[in-house]
């Protein structure tokens, strides 16, 4: 092979790999948001992406930051109209203020945590798909100087990558989601037609032999207990089928509850037991996040206010095909003139713009029991 031919294949090669990586880097959500912020960041000192956590959700979370010295940006909450970010969520068009702290232009919310990252001015645009509002983006600086339309421009170009990266991710994880549950499926027949017909086949052949012995009554108590073991396998085999065969977005669900109990048990101390009654029904992302923004609002206040010894968060459909989802805990209960703070109400808000409904109230035998009903 010739030098020429060896260079053109290790280019070629390097041109795939490339590629590749690239591509990868698109799959990779968090990844892609990274070097975007990064990207975005040339621009100035600190960058974010705020997302909300729900289509209808009134509030961005600033998930995503690069350049922060305190923290404090780092899961602050934003509610649509306050700051710059929630402006910008609220107008959906970009917009930028040379002096934060003395601009007339916005709410002045978050003044203490950008005074304490040193920032001085501030540009925000939008991150959209297909006409939907999928985040903030934000970079700050922390020098004096006039954001214009050069940054606005190469702000728009990073938000426009972020929103195809987050799009490409969101469609690789239904991919996955749907091949998973087509394998699922798939081995879900197979344990039926295999395992499912033999053990059918040996619970009938000891019914038989118990009928063809005659009154043996230790020969009948033995075969009675193996009657009974085939019979418990068949209903545990039934209860994995019927998991193998629950739709990706289902589990999705119940994945989440899982890892939300889990953190709350790893912050507390306090056990707290995921118990899913019936398959949960496919629902919308729109409506998962809702869900599972509510739960983790109701575990939040059993943390700080119920001093429980045990939580239990159960899942069930509700008739007429809904969902319902309840927390319990064992606590202090409520107060006789308990009012709902700004988290609950707010939760309650977004239940209740899906058709919904929240409600909180005393257990009778101690702790509170909170209650979420969400049609499909």
């Amino acid at each position: 092979m010739t030098a020429a031919r060896t260079r053109a294949l290790d280019d070629r090669v390097e041109g795939i790999a490339r590629e590749h990586a690239e591509l990868v880097g698109l799959l990779d959500r968090r990844a892609a948001v990274r070097a975007a912020l990064d990207l975005l960041a040339t621009e100035g000192d600190v960058a974010w992406l705020a997302e909300p956590p729900g289509d209808a959700a009134p509030e961005l979370t600033l998930a995503h930051v690069t350049g922060d010295r305190t923290g404090l940006l780092r899961g602050l909450a934003v509610s649509r109209g306050l700051g710059l970010t929630g402006k910008v969520h609220g107008s959906g068009t970009p917009a930028w203020v040379d002096d934060y702290l003395g601009s007339a232009e916005i709410t002045h919310t978050f003044d203490r945590v950008i005074d304490a990252e040193g920032v001085r001015r501030l540009l925000a645009v939008p991150v959209r798909r297909d006409d939907r509002l999928l985040g903030v983006l934000a970079v700050g600086a922390r020098a004096d100087g006039t954001f214009g339309g050069r940054a606005t421009q190469h702000a728009e170009a990073v938000a426009d990558e972020v929103a195809l990266a987050v799009a490409v991710a969101e469609r690789a994880r239904l991919a996955r989601e749907v091949a998973v549950h087509e394998e699922r499926s798939r081995l879900a027949a197979e344990l039926h037609d295999s395992v499912g017909a033999l053990l059918f086949a040996i619970g009938s052949g000891v019914a038989g032999l118990s009928d063809a012995l005659g009154a043996d009554p230790e020969l009948a108590a033995r075969l009675g207990r193996l009657q009974a073991q085939a019979s418990e396998a068949s209903a545990a085999l039934r209860d994995s089928l019927r998991t193998l065969r629950a739709s990706p977005a289902a589990l999705a669900l119940a994945v989440a509850l899982r890892a939300d109990c889990a953190a709350f048990g790893d912050r507390t101390g306090v056990p707290a037991e995921l118990v899913v009654l019936d398959d949960p029904p496919a629902l919308p992302p729109s409506r998962t996040e809702v869900v599972l923004a509510a739960v983790r609002e109701a575990l939040l206040n059993v943390e700080k206010h119920a001093g429980a010894s045990a939580v239990v968060v159960s899942v069930a459909a509700r008739p007429g095909d809904g969902l319902v989802v309840a927390v319990t805990d064992d606590g202090a209960g409520l107060a006789p003139d308990h009012r709902p703070g700004v988290g609950l109400a707010t939760t309650g808000d977004a239940v209740r713009r899906l058709g919904g409904g929240l409600t909180v109230a005393a257990d009778p035998q101690g702790g509170a029991a909170w209650r979420l009903e969400l049609p499909c």
